[in-house]
């Protein structure tokens, strides 16, 4: 096996930030989530797209909403077209701080990454 160099390779980072009171529960996954629900108007739609259960999905969003004390999302059944499922006011108003929170904080911490492993 040949020897890798140090020369070869790009140091990385991770950052995976939540925001919570007592549960980690609403973090990267809950958002990502929650946009697709907002695109889709969906959440069966945002479900096939994530490759995840429809049950798994309400499980994360109900635990969400309990720890932050807010309802998120609000499905309506429907009759021959399907049901659908919206955010809530404050689920909108919450997903956007937490987007935008997110995006300033990954612009800081990539400065500090470069400031302390500048390459």
């Amino acid at each position: 096996m040949e020897d890798i160099k140090k020369e070869d390779r790009t140091l990385k980072y991770h950052l995976k930030l939540r925001v919570y009171y007592e549960e980690r529960n609403f973090g990267p996954g809950v958002a990502a989530l929650m946009k697709l629900v907002r695109e889709r108007g969906s959440l069966s739609a945002a479900c096939q797209e994530l490759h995840m259960a429809y049950s798994k999905a309400w499980k994360i969003i109900n635990k969400a909403e309990e720890d932050l004390g807010l309802s998120l999302m609000e499905g309506r059944r429907g009759g021959e077209n399907g049901g659908t499922t919206v955010l809530t006011e404050e689920g909108e108003k919450f997903l956007n701080q937490y987007l935008v929170f997110a995006e300033e904080a990954e612009a800081a911490v990539e400065e500090l990454f470069y400031k302390y492993f500048p390459g």
